[in-house]
Order: structure tokens, then C-alpha cells, then sequence
């Protein structure tokens, strides 16, 4: 039983792989006493079986013979436990892979933008429910970073405008976030999609809230929003929005609508900026 096949969740195994190395150790000890003292070797293990050790030692030939045998047989256990020893160093657990600039700042996996110019209501609909906004990040003058134009542009289920979804699509030849002030990473159900953003600007804050809901019915009939988007979906897929505001950021607090301080985002300086 080799070392790939033993591991901490097999105790058993792995007392059986610690006596087949003691096993292997004394084997080896043994070949190269034969090898580089085959007299004594003979004496201690051989000579005791004889009347007259001096009288019936082995001549030359013999110990030269012992000596091929012990080479031989230190070779192959030499092959054999690089074998295993290159084995078990092969099986090791891997480290993981470091992190990208996207996953430092935004979390795994890379969250999908939002190509959509946002139309913002001042008041939170009642039939869309609301989902929790996880952080934000804010564009200086310079613009929107580059790395938002490689990310994956959101689409439901191969739809990049199902009927219902927040804002309208930007004009051609430009981008939802050529025009935006900030993103804000949302994390809804699968099934749903981004349908209302709530933006409320003053002279100390910015307020936002994102409502998620099904597409339209395709027969006109009412959809439950409520209920075919629960918040506690255990599939779910991060979004970044981008917001129009009707001024630069400055040195305004990004709130969400009860309120809550919405976190930061830094952007890192790996991914580039326009």
C-alpha cells in the first residue's frame, strides 16, 4: 500500500504505510551492510549457523557475489521509493490559485455588467421586492475603468433584453457605463432579473435601492414578483449596475435606502484604468 492510497481520513491505512516503511528502512539498512561489509555481514547473520565460523567462512567469490546481490537489490528499492516518494509528492493537494485583481475587489465569480442606461424612480415600488446592494465603486473624472468593458455583459438565459428589464439599452457604438457615475454590485435570484433602481440625491448623500423581478408575461397576465424572487434563492448571480447621477460623486456617502453605509470598492490599479 503505497503513500498516494493513504491519507488522515484512513487511520488504518496509515498505520500500515508507517510499518511497511519501517519494513523498507531495515531492508535497507540490510542491503548496505551486505553491500559495503559483506564479511561482517555474514559473520552476524550467516556465522552463527556454522560449527566454526573462521574454519567455514565464504571465499572471495562468495562475498563479491553478496556484494552484486546487495547492489541489485539496494538499486531497486532506491527505484522504488523515489517512485513512491515522487508519487506522493505529485498527489499533494494544489495550492490555490492567487486571486484576480476582478476577484479582490468584487468576490467570485466575475460579476456580469448590466449594459442598460438606468432610468431612476424616487420611490421604492411595492410589487418589486428589493435586494441587498453589496458595494459600490465610483468612477473620478477620467471615466469608468477599463476592465468593466471586458467583463461579461448580463443576459437572461441568452436574452439581452428580456421584457421588463431596468433601464433601455444604450445608444450604438457606446456602453451603459460611458455615461455612469458609479456601479453598485447587487446578487439577486437566478431566475430574476434587474428591474427598478432608485436613486435619491442630496447635497451630503446618494440613496439606492435595486428591485429585482420575473420578465413580463409573455400573455400579459399578472406575475408575483414577490414571490418568484425570494431573496433567500440559493442560486443566485452578482451584477454590476451602472447609475446615472445628476452630479459627480464628490465626497457624498453611497447609502442604501434604509440608510446602511454601502461599502467601497477600491479599484485596484492592476486592472487598469481608461
Amino acid at each position: 500500500m503505497g503513500l498516494r492510497a493513504c491519507g488522515q481520513e484512513n487511520p488504518y491505512c496509515l498505520h500500515v504505510s508507517w510499518v511497511l516503511w519501517v519494513v523498507v528502512a531495515t531492508l535497507g539498512a540490510l542491503l548496505l551492510w551486505g553491500l559495503f561489509a559483506p564479511r561482517s555481514n555474514w559473520r552476524s547473520l550467516t556465522g552463527w549457523s556454522v560449527s566454526d565460523a573462521h574454519r567455514d567462512e565464504p571465499g572471495t567469490g562468495t562475498y563479491a557475489a553478496r556484494r552484486i546481490v546487495s547492489a541489485l537489490g539496494a538499486a531497486a528499492l532506491a527505484v522504488v521509493l523515489v517512485s513512491q516518494v515522487s508519487s506522493f509528492i505529485a498527489n499533494l493537494p494544489k495550492p490555490p490559485p492567487p486571486l484576480s485583481p476582478v476577484e479582490l475587489m468584487w468576490g467570485f465569480p466575475d460579476p456580469q455588467v448590466v449594459d442598460r442606461v438606468v432610468t431612476a424612480i424616487s420611490a421604492a415600488p411595492a410589487t418589486l421586492p428589493a435586494v441587498p446592494i453589496e458595494g459600490y465603486q465610483a468612477f473620478p473624472g477620467t471615466g469608468a475603468p477599463s476592465y468593466l468593458t471586458r467583463l461579461r455583459r448580463y443576459t437572461l438565459r441568452g436574452d439581452v433584453a428580456p421584457a421588463g428589464i431596468i433601464g433601455r439599452a444604450p445608444d450604438v457604438g457606446r456602453a451603459a457605463i460611458d455615461g455612469a457615475a458609479l456601479v453598485v454590485q447587487v446578487r439577486g435570484p437566478l431566475v430574476c432579473m434587474p428591474r427598478q433602481a432608485v436613486v435619491i440625491e442630496s447635497e451630503t448623500s446618494v440613496r439606492i435601492g435595486i428591485f429585482y423581478g420575473l420578465p413580463d408575461s409573455t400573455s400579459g397576465a399578472a406575475v408575483d414578483q414577490i414571490s418568484g424572487c425570494p431573496a433567500n434563492s440559493a442560486f443566485s448571480q452578482p451584477l454590476l449596475i451602472p447609475i446615472v447621477l445628476a452630479s459627480p460623486v464628490g465626497d457624498r456617502t453611497i447609502l442604501a435606502l434604509d440608510g446602511s453605509v454601502i461599502d467601497k470598492v477600491r479599484i485596484l490599479t492592476a486592472v487598469g484604468k481608461n
